[in-house]
C-alpha cells in the first residue's frame, strides 16, 4: 500500500466479516453496533442496512478516512450513521459518550505507530 491511509481500501477481512454478518442478518435488527477501524465501513454499512443501530469509527488522526467513511454511508442511503474519530489509546469525549453496545466489529484493524 503506497498510502498509509489504510481506511481508503476495502480489505479482504472486511469482505469476510460482511459475509458473516449477512449470513446472520436476522440477528442484527435493533442491535447497537460499533465498528472500530472502519475504514470504508463495509461491515458496519451492511449491519446498518440490515437494521442494526451502527456507529462507525476510525482514527481521529485520519480525517480523509473519516470523510471517506461518511461518503460510503451517504452512498448507501445511511446519512444518519455517525462516524466518529476514535484513536486507539486515547480517552476522547466521543468514546466516553458511546451508548451501551451489543456488538463491536473489527476487521483488518491496523495500528501504525508513526
Amino acid at each position: 500500500v503506497a498510502d498509509a491511509q489504510y481506511g481508503l481500501y476495502v480489505w479482504p477481512c472486511a469482505v469476510v466479516l460482511a459475509q458473516f454478518l449477512w449470513a446472520h442478518r436476522e440477528d442484527l435488527p435493533g442491535k447497537r453496533v460499533l465498528e472500530v477501524g472502519a475504514g470504508a465501513g463495509l461491515p458496519g454499512v451492511l449491519a446498518a442496512r440490515c437494521g442494526a443501530e451502527v456507529i462507525l469509527s476510525d482514527s481521529e488522526e485520519l480525517p480523509r478516512c473519516l470523510r471517506h467513511c461518511r461518503h460510503s454511508c451517504r452512498l448507501n442511503g445511511l446519512p444518519h450513521v455517525p462516524v466518529l474519530g476514535l484513536t486507539w489509546g486515547r480517552l476522547a469525549p466521543p468514546l466516553l459518550t458511546l451508548p451501551p453496545l451489543d456488538i463491536i466489529l473489527g476487521s483488518d484493524v491496523f495500528f501504525d505507530p508513526k
